[in-house]
């Protein structure tokens, strides 16, 4: 089964352990292969935010698993790039 995860459209330190806490769920159901995330709503995003995705990306990299952002906003794009994280969100 392959869990559904998406990005919500706030990534703040408001919203990141309610966020983290529903991934967590999500992930426990986990399957093979590359978490393809819709990331397209993305309209906030801060320095926790971006924690929570290196941190995501981090934990699936341990299960030899990727993360792939499916058409990111740019204002997640715009983030990652300002942060140095451009394989996050090309």
């Amino acid at each position: 089964m392959h869990p559904v995860l998406t990005l919500p459209a706030e990534m703040t330190i408001y919203t990141a352990t309610r966020t983290r806490d529903a991934w967590l769920g999500a992930l426990a159901q986990a399957a093979d292969g590359p978490l393809r995330m819709p990331a397209g709503d993305v309209a906030e995003i801060d320095a926790a935010g971006l924690q929570l995705l290196v941190s995501l990306r981090h934990s699936l990299a341990l299960q030899r698993r990727a993360l792939e952002l499916i058409e990111p906003s740019d204002v997640l794009r715009d983030a990652c790039a300002r942060a140095g994280l451009r394989e996050i969100a090309p």
